[in-house]
């Protein structure tokens, strides 16, 4: 059945070419040696392997943006970074557009979160005391300038994404974990961190941040729903809202422009009487972890020291306000004061003197030359001893008081209001002095009269040496 078939064949490399001939026909068939030898590799010199390993190394080195950086994995890339400190890898940001975005993806990773953001120790210092971390703050100022670098090209938008998943993951007082937020840092280290972040940012951009960062942390939703309630109602809630706004806001600044920039942004979307009650709650004197709503209606401070503690940081408010936000006028200013000593009761005309003395001489005399236009002459005469006490108890000269009291009655046209005016004064020191005598019963009270009479002679001197100057001199 077989044909005897001669052949003569010859190998070349993989292939192998048969020729066959018969008496009936000649034909060739190829067969792949592949096809039949799957396992079997070409054979090559370890030399040449080494050789393009190295030109493949040398190619990846000269054309990659990382130069030998290149050629260390991701993982060892992450490692290394582990062991850079913050300003570091925020230089490492501005050198080049991929160590830029290397380091972003490390910001990114699970790395970061550990090695770069300390968990701190939220209940180690009293709220008098909390300025003194001091190191924590730094290495989160140090943070906020890394995440500013490595987002410079990202949009306002991102920015803010970001800012708002680092304030959810630090905000430990929007959580019921912590129990004491008098005593925790982790406002002041977000603070620090958001404004690193903020600085440079238009003030449309600074506005859009403050509206995410009060919405997402429901901060201007507790401001709203306690504006709602009795002053006091909620005193817990209270103080959670004044040390958010403080301490994420107001506290990070120390210019007054800046100050007041924030200031006017927590208070713009309120009435004139919520804003002052804002400012009550913000900067108003508190005790026992409570703002003391009703303090300045039923008592006032026995000391220089318990007045300036009670009133330096509402007055030093006015004054920013006043001074460096181009919003609020003096009309504002002596509206919005008037508001704040007269809610939720009527002050006392010593504590709101001592405000009035503290907010400084241009605010006191426009407030009381705006009673005096009015025709609260009354108010007037009340306001003017107590005025000479505080003098008295910061030992200040009482010609402080004598040019105020001046420029209050040249502001009154009827010459008969202004006799009324000085009259009254007179009146109102005997009056007191009177009062007090009949309660002197304790040793505070026979302080309170010493000063009083110290306050009249001081106030009288004065203006005895300037009846009579033309002669004493």
């Amino acid at each position: 059945m077989f044909k005897t078939i001669e052949f003569d064949g010859y190998i070349d490399h993989n292939k192998i070419t048969i020729f066959s001939q018969s008496k009936e026909s000649h034909s060739m068939n190829t067969f792949d040696l592949r096809c039949i030898f799957r396992c079997k590799k070409p054979r090559r010199s370890q030399r040449l392997e080494i050789k393009d390993i190295s030109e493949v190394k040398s190619q990846t080195v000269q054309q990659g943006a990382l130069g030998f950086l290149e050629l260390v994995p991701l993982e060892l890339k992450f490692l290394i970074f582990s062991y850079l400190p913050v300003e570091d890898l925020s230089q490492l940001t501005i050198t080049s557009k991929c160590l830029r975005n290397l380091v972003e993806l490390y910001r990114n990773s699970g790395r970061y979160q550990k090695f770069l953001i300390p968990q701190p120790v939220v209940h180690s210092a009293p709220i008098n005391k909390i300025f003194e971390h001091t190191e924590l703050c730094n290495h989160f100022k140090k943070l906020g300038l890394l995440v500013k670098r490595s987002t410079c090209l990202y949009s306002t938008k991102e920015r803010l994404k970001l800012m708002h998943q680092f304030l959810r993951k630090y905000h430990c007082s929007n959580q019921e974990i912590c129990c004491d937020p008098t005593r925790c840092v982790s406002l002041l280290c977000f603070g620090r961190f958001l404004h690193t972040v903020l600085a440079g940012w238009d003030d449309h951009e600074c506005i859009k941040a403050f509206d995410v960062i009060t919405q997402s942390s429901g901060m201007m939703k507790n401001l709203h729903n306690l504006l709602n309630a009795k002053p006091g109602a909620y005193s817990d809630l209270e103080l959670r809202t004044r040390l958010f706004f403080r301490r994420v806001f107001i506290g990070q600044h120390e210019r007054g422009a800046d100050r007041a920039f924030w200031l006017h942004l927590i208070l713009k979307a309120f009435p004139m009487v919520h804003q002052a009650r804002v400012l009550f709650l913000l900067f108003g004197p508190i005790s026992s972890d409570k703002i003391q709503w009703y303090e300045m209606s039923e008592r006032t401070p026995v000391s220089k020291e318990e007045a300036l503690l009670c009133f330096s940081d509402l007055a030093n408010a006015f004054r920013v306000l006043h001074c460096y936000s181009k919003d609020w006028t003096e009309d504002t200013i002596i509206s919005v004061i008037d508001e704040v000593t007269s809610g939720p009761d009527d002050w006392l005309s010593e504590n709101m003197a001592h405000l009035l003395f503290l907010c400084g001489d241009r605010i006191t005399t426009k407030v009381l030359c705006s009673k005096a236009i009015n025709g609260r002459v009354n108010e007037l005469c009340d306001m003017v001893p107590s005025l000479c006490l505080i003098c008295c108890r910061h030992e200040q000269p009482m010609s402080w008081v004598i040019n105020v009291v001046r420029r209050v009655a040249m502001v009154m046209e009827n010459p008969k209001e202004r006799l009324q005016f000085l009259h009254g004064i007179v009146d109102m020191f005997r009056d007191i002095l009177i009062s007090i005598h009949y309660l002197v019963e304790t040793d505070d009270n026979a302080h309170e009269f010493q000063l009083m009479l110290e306050a009249q002679g001081a106030f009288t001197k004065e203006i005895i040496l300037m009846g009579f100057k033309d002669i004493v001199t």
